[in-house]
């Protein structure tokens, strides 16, 4: 400090004074400060390599095998000059620093130097703000790189996210959390494993500042802190939690330590919770210790594994959950044990593990917690200025996207183009893009491409999906067919031998790597260390790599090669034999009713196996259906079975049910497939003036709101909202539907931000798009026993030609196409009855 005060004081100085006397000393001042600044530079590379050997013990071994020491201090020694350069980087305490900062790993994406490229473009926009005002600010940031679009479950790197300019909620997150730590700002991204009351999921982002942690929607800027579209949805989730690197001792709740991090509940941040105490005993009432208890929740017609743990030596576990339901699913050795369990208050439950089978049909009532937001006050300056920034931040983007020749290769497309150019190939080139996902088409590399050329033409299903594809499972794609193929031809002749070789090299240590991050193959065959998906995944790849077609199989997830005109398991505990795998025969059962003529997979039911009397979901593809996929039967090995089907009700209840049953080999095995509570009467909610108007944005004319001949959806839509954004899509996927019983469906932009209505042009025929020039209210005029008071955006409501409404439904919602159509199949076959 004293030497700005003395450059202050000679420069000040009468005009009199001696000039060289001056500057000599701004000489000495200079040489001062820039000896001070290789201290600090000098100071901070040393501590930037101590936190390399610090850390390096607590990286799962996918993040030490892949990336390099260097890597880790670069990205370090940014940190720490982030710490000196941002205003608040002292005040952040070690152990948020250590933790919260530091770290390169947000979620299970591939690692890249987005934390040096990141800092470059924020410091300057961020440094003279306040703690609280960065993060609003590096939000917006986000906002202009990134907005939201669903893909599949592979986690982009930051900066191919920000190169394809658009990713899903984990990515988002992942991006901002990267954004925040670049300039010294603690994050983590929080993540629901499942909604309670509607079939998805969600991640978004804490950021810490002055002793306190805020949260916040990844690209999705709001004018204050603690707001986002999902803090209604979230005061309903049942657990919402945190992995954070290393051992961490901090005041929240641990669900679990392992050597690599530590998860945490932060459950309490967003909704009211309660502490159940589980006690397992045995037949006799005596403890149990050391039994598995997993809390799962229906979601997705399974229900999902929120948290696991193990009773200690009283038999004793616990978790700290939402105001919903439960179902608590134990096992130890050859004992299963299931129950539905509230969690509406702090209360302790005994669970008798005692039999060795499940009951042949378990019928569960599943009530979701209650809404309990409240919002922080936003002024209408702050939410207009908010809306004119996002607005300006959507043109900068759009004008990004807009030099992507190919959409389907978004930033990517010059990578691509160069590979088609340089092909000697063109036809399997050209085939190798075709079995490529197109997550990967938008962020892969031009040496992994060109690792893929091929010279013969073989252009077989099997040739293509399990030699040619480079990917195995939610792997980084790396260049490692050309390595493998050169280490191993002279040691392997056929695919029997790379199973014995694999067994004999390939050594597994599973606790190295508790997330199940995707370690590279490459790597695995340097350490020959990995885990069992580890080691999977590289048999596969070096299988493809020597021409024999291998995979992980997509419904059960078993290990296998294609050989003799069949596919074989790999069984490394077991001698290799080419016997034919046996099989039996599910048969489901379903009869078309006037609500359903068909069922979806993952939507109203699943089938999983039990191994070990813990479930192990099948699965399907995502468009499976019963008619599609079931209905003439399906192919299963031996064993225990169990279906799981669900009815969700429009208050997020869900009606479920588990049915257990057994698949012999070369017999059918017969099961009936329904929804409990399928025959329901809709009641009608109230009644709408039917005399409303609206703008019509399409043709610029003032129109009817309601169809005199018919169905009526009226939608209040928001623009750049993942709800809105959700239900639209969820409407398109019925768009035939809706056109053939001729249901109009007006969308109103209540808000002054336009609506870019080109995104969603698969909407049915029969959508209409516009405003209004006053309060919603004059549409909604109902009964007193239906209000939209306290709703948020988007709300749907449907009604008949005669204004009686029968459904509403406001904030996020899955399925929402699928639940208006269900309620007019309801009406029109309790009008026929």
């Amino acid at each position: 400090m004293f030497f700005c005060q003395d450059f202050v004081t000679f420069a000040t100085t009468k005009k009199t004074h001696d000039m060289k006397v001056l500057s000599k000393s701004i000489i000495a001042i200079i040489v001062a400060l820039i000896s001070v600044g290789i201290a600090t530079a000098t100071d901070n590379s040393k501590l930037a390599k101590e936190y390399v050997k610090k850390f390096q013990r607590q990286l799962a071994l996918p993040d030490q095998a892949d990336y390099s020491e260097e890597f880790y201090y670069q990205n370090y020694l940014t940190s720490l000059t982030a710490r000196d350069e941002m205003p608040w980087g002292k005040s952040v305490p070690n152990r948020e620093f250590e933790h919260f900062v530091l770290p390169v790993r947000v979620n299970n994406e591939n690692l890249d130097t987005a934390r040096m490229v990141f800092y470059r473009e924020l410091r300057d926009r961020v440094k003279s703000l306040s703690m609280e005002d960065a993060i609003l600010e590096v939000n917006h940031w986000c906002h202009e790189k990134v907005s939201y679009r669903p893909s599949d479950a592979r986690t982009s790197s930051p900066l191919a996210t920000m190169r394809t300019a658009y990713g899903r909620c984990g990515e988002e997150s992942t991006f901002l959390v990267a954004a925040l730590r670049s300039v010294c700002i603690p994050a983590r991204q929080v993540y629901t494993p499942r909604w309670a009351h509607t079939d998805d999921n969600h991640a978004w982002v804490e950021a810490w500042a002055n002793g306190k942690w805020y949260f916040l929607g990844a690209c999705e800027p709001e004018p204050v802190l603690n707001l986002g579209w999902f803090n209604e949805s979230a005061s309903r989730g049942m657990l919402m939690h945190t992995k954070v690197a290393g051992d961490y001792d901090g005041p929240e709740e641990v669900m679990s330590r392992t050597p690599c991090y530590t998860e945490i509940n932060v459950t309490g941040n967003y909704a009211p919770t309660s502490r159940v105490d589980i006690n397992v005993v045995d037949d006799f009432g005596n403890p149990m210790p050391d039994a598995t208890v997993e809390f799962k929740l229906y979601n997705y017609a399974e229900f999902y594994t929120v948290a696991k743990k193990n009773t200690d030596d009283n038999g004793a576990t616990y978790l700290t959950a939402g105001h919903g339901d439960l179902l608590v699913w134990v096992t130890k050795d050859e004992l299963v044990a299931v129950k539905e369990v509230s969690w509406n208050n702090d209360h302790y439950e005994t669970i008798a593990l005692k039999d060795k089978s499940l009951p042949k049909i378990i019928q569960l009532d599943i009530v979701p917690p209650p809404a309990s937001a409240v919002l922080p006050v936003v002024t209408d300056e702050q939410r207009a200025l908010n809306d004119r920034r996002k607005a300006k931040e959507d043109s900068i983007r759009q004008a990004y996207e807009a030099t992507m020749p190919v959409q389907a290769w978004r930033g990517n497309h010059r990578t691509i183009q160069q590979f088609l150019d340089e092909a000697q190939n063109k036809v399997m080139a050209q085939k190798l893009l075709d079995v490529i996902s197109e997550k990967d088409l938008r962020d892969i590399n031009l040496d992994v491409l060109r690792d893929n050329e091929v010279a013969l033409i073989d252009t077989s299903e099997i040739y293509c999906r399990y030699v040619l594809c480079p990917r195995v499972e939610n792997e980084w794609l790396t260049p490692y067919k050309a390595f493998l193929r050169q280490e191993l031809e002279g040691k392997i002749k056929n695919i029997i031998q790379l199973i014995d070789w694999t067994k004999e090299n390939i050594g597994i240590i599973d606790w190295r790597n508790p997330q199940r991050l995707r370690q590279q193959p490459m790597s695995v065959y340097r350490t020959q260390q990995t885990d069992e998906l580890g080691r999977a995944i590289f048999f596969v790849s070096a299988a493809r790599s020597m021409g024999w077609p291998a995979r992980i199989n997509e419904v059960n997830g078993k290990l296998e090669y294609y050989l003799n005109y069949s596919w074989h398991e790999v069984k490394f505990e077991e001698s290799v034999t080419l016997k034919t795998e046996p099989s039996g025969t599910l048969k489901l059962n379903f009869v078309p009713s006037d609500t359903h003529n068909d069922l979806a997979y993952y939507t109203h039911f699943t089938l999983s196996k039990l191994v070990k009397n813990r479930p192990q979901l099948l699965t399907y593809p995502e468009d499976a259906t019963w008619s599609k996929t079931f209905k003439d039967g399906v192919e299963l090995e031996p064993g225990t079975y169990m279906l799981t089907t669900g009815n969700r009700q429009s208050d997020g209840s869900v009606l479920a049910s588990i049915t257990t049953f057994e698949i012999e080999s070369d017999k059918e095995c017969s099961v009936d497939l329904s929804l409990r509570g399928n025959d329901v009467k809709v009641e009608i909610l109230g009644k709408i003036d039917t005399k409303g108007k609206y703008h019509d944005t399409n043709d610029n004319t003032i129109k009817d709101v309601f169809n005199k001949n018919g169905y009526t959806i009226v939608g209040t839509i928001r623009p750049n909202h993942e709800p809105t954004n959700h239900a639209l899509r969820d409407i398109a996927t019925y768009a035939k539907d809706f056109e053939d019983i001729n249901c109009s469906i007006v969308l109103i932009n209540h808000w002054k931000q336009p609506f870019n209505s080109t995104e969603f042009n698969n909407l049915p025929a029969t959508t209409r798009w516009g405003t209004i020039d006053k309060d919603l209210d004059f549409i909604w005029k109902v009964a007193d026993k239906m209000s939209i008071d306290g709703m948020t955006d988007p709300i749907f409501l449907l009604c008949d030609k005669d204004g009686n409404v029968y459904f509403i439904k406001d904030g996020y919602t899955i399925h929402l196409g699928e639940q208006l159509l269900k309620t007019i199949k309801i009406i029109e076959a309790n009008r026929k009855n």
